[in-house]
């Protein structure tokens, strides 16, 4: 996920130009073939590959569930997804327009209302505390960020704030359906977890996390409008702005206990 590549440093102050080596983060297009048929490209890290292809399908609502899914073969970059099921393509395009809908918060709603995420009612409690101290778990696995500042990462983590895995891919989407993906093939029981972030939450973040069936996701950035109306609509716990002893609760904060 990481190659060394040489650059030119240019120091303004000293006004020096300094040839030296630097650490890259690696994408590379994965084509994702359903039943031999191309569905779909993405750019994403080379790693985790089998993981990003099924929190992909799940997240994206083109398939139910695992037990959709037959077979998935990978190599290098290509995935082949086998399925008996019908597939619906449409709901991947469905979430790419989300992120830009930006009219009134009506519009937004129309266009969530056609998601068909049935409302999370999970009783699970969680601790600020132990939210917060989720980003210090996360910030220490993101290995490949703290080399080179050019990637996403998304964990799970139990309800007592217990890091389970850690993910990281070039794309905040990416990072997020590869621990939905590994999520699933493990047999984890995400009604009880909570999903930490990277990256700022849209709706097309907030509606893969429902899917799934996470009942709190909560990020060290911002959450936008539409992720804001999209964790309401879904009955998900929305939380923003997690930077050492502060966070933001912007709905359903009845999950989070001080």
């Amino acid at each position: 996920m990481i190659e060394k590549r040489k650059i030119i440093r240019v120091g303004l102050k000293e006004r020096k130009r300094v040839e030296q080596e630097d650490l890259v983060a690696i994408d590379k297009p994965i084509n994702l073939f359903i039943n031999d048929k191309h569905f779909v490209t993405l750019f994403a890290s080379p790693k985790n590959i089998r993981e990003l292809v099924v929190g992909y399908l799940i997240g994206e609502g083109v398939i139910s569930s695992l037990d959709d899914i037959e077979r998935v073969s990978v190599k290098g970059v290509k995935a082949d997804v086998r399925t008996n099921a019908g597939i619906r393509p449409e709901a991947a395009k469905f979430l790419r327009v989300i992120p830009t809908a930006c009219g009134a918060s009506e519009d937004v709603l129309e266009f969530l209302g056609k998601s068909s995420v049935s409302k999370l009612k999970s009783a699970a409690k969680f601790m600020a505390e132990n939210i917060s101290n989720a980003f210090k778990s996360l910030h220490l696995a993101s290995k490949v960020f703290r080399q080179t500042g050019g990637a996403h990462a998304a964990a799970l983590f139990s309800r007592k704030g217990e890091l389970w895995f850690c993910m990281e891919d070039v794309g905040r989407h990416n990072a997020v359906d590869k621990v939905v993906g590994r999520g699933l093939l493990e047999g984890v029981d995400f009604s009880s977890s909570f999903l930490a972030s990277s990256g700022r939450l849209s709706a097309d973040i907030v509606i893969k996390c429902a899917r799934a069936r996470i009942p709190l996701v909560a990020s060290r950035a911002a959450p936008l409008k539409s992720g804001i109306l999209a964790a309401e609509m879904a009955g998900l716990t929305l939380v923003g702005f997690v930077r050492g002893p502060r966070l933001n609760l912007y709905v359903h904060p009845e999950r989070v206990k001080f």
